[in-house]
């Protein structure tokens, strides 16, 4: 007949190890706040790249558009031609007369995607015309230099685009 000895049952007290089960399933205030500053050391960072990317698309997006209204007015004012005269009131008028135009250079330059016009961005859209002339060998010639220019925003400028174009008589 074989019959089972206790596990330890011929080891003095002294020498018997015992297990011991803590509470390992829980984690500790240490543990918590280790996490807790890693995560904050990560998240930082990214949500600051997050918003310096949306700002500089939004940046960009406004310079684009400031280009594409430049080159709309380039465009308009050459298709008027030389001797363009009249209303000078605001930036619908094509006025090639010597001199900076027009009286009211204000323009929407973006809307922001909404209907409340206190979100808009407003620029400043002037051109200056000088009136060059030049001869060589009896030809003369005579041209308008015609400088359009943008700023924005109109309540204290940080940004501009220009162009420059001569138009023949």
């Amino acid at each position: 007949m074989v019959t089972a000895t206790p596990i330890g049952a011929g080891v003095p007290r002294s020498g018997r190890r015992r297990l011991v089960r803590g509470n390992q399933a829980g984690t500790t205030l240490i543990e918590i706040m280790f996490s807790v500053v890693v995560l904050s050391l990560i998240m930082v960072p990214v949500f600051d790249s997050l918003v310096s990317g949306r700002m500089l698309a939004a940046h960009r997006g406004e310079e684009r558009m400031a280009l594409k209204l430049i080159e709309r007015k380039t465009e308009q004012l050459m298709q008027a031609g030389f001797g363009s005269v009249g209303s000078d009131a605001d930036v619908s008028s094509t006025n090639l007369a010597a001199g900076t135009h027009p009286i009211d250079p204000s323009i929407v330059l973006n809307t922001r995607g909404d209907a409340n016009s206190a979100n808009d961005v407003l620029g400043l859209l002037t051109w200056d015309v000088q009136t060059l002339s030049w001869s060589s060998s009896g030809d003369s010639v005579f041209v308008k230099q015609v400088e359009v220019k943008l700023v924005w925003p109109s309540a204290a400028p940080r940004d501009s685009v220009m162009l420059t174009s001569l138009i023949g008589s």
